[in-house]
């Protein structure tokens, strides 16, 4: 018989008994990380200077996060007025790539109809001049 991790242990041992040394060991470890703090009972209450300094506390506690919170709520708002600027600035040079292309149409059209209209003249002069 050996010992493993603080407890006997036999390579024969049955399953069950397997059980019971995990079990055991799981115990010992738990019972080992427990504390435990106990204070002495209070025989009065907390006086007045105690009350205004837990007040207190509390209103400064409370005070920063009402704090913290307005100046996220603040940076949300520039983040969100940021968002609305480079929407609109998109949406603008979107219009302005669409009139672009229209009117690259439109020029390329007109291009075309131009030289349309030089080859039919040269056709014609061509025939005459034959």
């Amino acid at each position: 018989m050996t010992e493993m991790n603080g407890l006997p242990y036999e390579a024969g041992n049955d399953m069950d008994e397997t059980v019971r040394d995990i079990q055991r060991l799981a115990a010992r470890n738990t019972e080992s990380r427990q504390v435990q703090e106990t204070l002495p009972p209070s025989a009065l209450p907390f006086d007045q200077q105690k009350h205004d300094l837990m007040i207190k506390g509390i209103d400064q506690v409370a005070t920063d996060w009402v704090s913290q919170l307005e100046r996220s709520r603040e940076n949300s708002k520039a983040v969100e007025q940021l968002v609305m600027e480079r929407a609109a600035k998109v949406k603008s040079d979107i219009t302005a790539l669409y009139l672009l292309g229209s009117a690259v149409l439109a020029e390329a059209k007109r291009g075309d109809d131009v030289n349309e209209r030089l080859a039919s003249e040269l056709d014609k002069l061509a025939e005459y001049q034959g």
